[in-house]
This record gives C-alpha cells, sequence and structure tokens, in this order.
C-alpha cells in the first residue's frame, strides 16, 4: 500500500470540511495545528506548496474567516482551496 503524503492528508481535511464531515469548530481548531505538526515533513515533500497551504488555508483561510458567519467562511474556505489547488495544477513559478 502506498503512504498518503502529509500534503494529501491536510488536503483531505479541507475537503471533508467543505462537504460537511467536520465541524466548523474542529476544523479551525485542529487544521492549524495539524498544519503545523506537519509543515517540516510537507515542505520536505514540496517546499513551495506547503507554504502555499499555510499562507492560503491557514493564514489567509482559517485566520481570517474567523468572523464570517458559517456559510461565509465555508465558501472563503473553499475558494481559498480552490486558489491552493489551480495554482498547484499551473506550478510554481
Amino acid at each position: 500500500m502506498k503512504k498518503r503524503s502529509n500534503i494529501d492528508m491536510v488536503l483531505d481535511m479541507v475537503e471533508a470540511f467543505l462537504k460537511g464531515n467536520i465541524s466548523r469548530l474542529d476544523f479551525q481548531l485542529d487544521f492549524p495545528h495539524e498544519v503545523q505538526q506537519r509543515y517540516q515533513k510537507m515542505a520536505r515533500e514540496d517546499e513551495e506548496f506547503a507554504r502555499l497551504i499555510d499562507d492560503r488555508l491557514v493564514e489567509d483561510g482559517v485566520y481570517k474567516g474567523e468572523r464570517l458567519s458559517d456559510e461565509a467562511f465555508r465558501r472563503h474556505i473553499r475558494k481559498q482551496f480552490l486558489d491552493v489547488v489551480d495554482i498547484s495544477d499551473e506550478g510554481f513559478l
């Protein structure tokens, strides 16, 4: 069985939240912690992608969306997530 990357694991956590499988409270508490715990391993897998996840999904995502309503927060995280996916699909400059 192929070992899953740390990057895939944190992105799966975002997808689980967007699908409604993780509550907002759990996501807001657990996601930044999970990224912090896995950051060094993620950076070894792909340093630019790890930085992008931290910048877009933690700093500009979870932390900047704290005062939004639940639905606005979900839309905000979805936008940040799609930006991360689009940038990684296009490649880093």
